[in-house]
């Protein structure tokens, strides 16, 4: 009786300590989400740096990663038979406005009914919806007109070589009436000018001459190539042509 229980006592402690090896191995080897890292020396005095990736775990590397699934998809080849998924009709149906070539509608059109742009009220200054354009100018003031000389002519390249204005991201001007004229004579060239502007400028003996409004307009002018012999509007050219004929 005294052998068993001792044989009884021994494997009871050799079950023990297996669990414990075994345990230990399982919780070191799975995870190290407490493990410290060893790869250099041990610091007491900081915190604590631990992982938290799995020691079997694949990184994320280079060559290695790649989208999430379902999140690239091929394009449907439109046309190219039934097989494709998108021959014959090509997605668009059989009839109807949307089917034809150059198809659609324009911007704000909603089937007839009020569109959402005329629904809306109206303020001056913003215009809305299709046909409606607004000019915008680059703003000359009768301030900036004093500081140049008298009987000169002023345009936005004059005033802004003296250094009276910097550049302006529109490529048209206009001469509002801020401010009071005292420079006599000036001959003024702009794209528009407001009427008390105009009245001030002639007041003072000078004019007022009034640019094209292109939407690209440059203050440079460009020379004029001479034209072609064979150019219809050369009548020159075709004047000495037929005296040639004539010999």
């Amino acid at each position: 009786m005294a052998v068993d229980r001792s044989l009884s006592v021994a494997a009871t402690v050799c079950a023990a300590v297996c669990l414990g090896l075994i345990f230990f191995t399982h919780t070191s080897s799975t995870t190290d989400l407490q493990a410290v890292m060893t790869s250099g020396p041990m610091i007491t005095s900081g915190p604590m740096i631990t992982r938290s990736v799995a020691v079997g775990a694949e990184r994320f590397r280079l060559n290695n990663l790649s989208p999430q699934e379902g999140s690239k998809k091929n394009k449907k080849r439109l046309g190219r038979g039934y097989s494709a998924g998108k021959g014959g009709s090509c997605g668009r149906g059989m009839r109807g406005q949307n089917s034809r070539s150059g198809g659609g509608v324009r911007t704000g059109f909603e089937g007839g009914q009020t569109p959402l742009y005329r629904r809306l009220p109206k303020y001056p200054g913003k215009p809305m919806g299709p046909g409606h354009s607004y000019t915008r100018y680059g703003v000359i003031k009768l301030d900036y007109l004093n500081q140049m000389p008298d009987n000169s002519v002023v345009d936005f390249p004059a005033l802004k070589e003296a250094r009276v204005m910097t550049d302006t991201k529109e490529r048209i001007h206009k001469v509002l009436g801020n401010g009071e004229l005292t420079a006599k004579g000036l001959t003024v060239r702009a794209h528009a000018v407001s009427d008390s502007a105009r009245a001030a400028i002639e007041a003072n003996g000078g004019k007022v001459e009034l640019l094209n409004k292109y939407k690209h307009f440059s203050y440079e002018k460009k020379e004029k190539k001479p034209l072609h012999p064979r150019n219809k509007k050369n009548i020159e050219a075709h004047k000495q042509q037929a005296k040639n004929r004539a010999k």
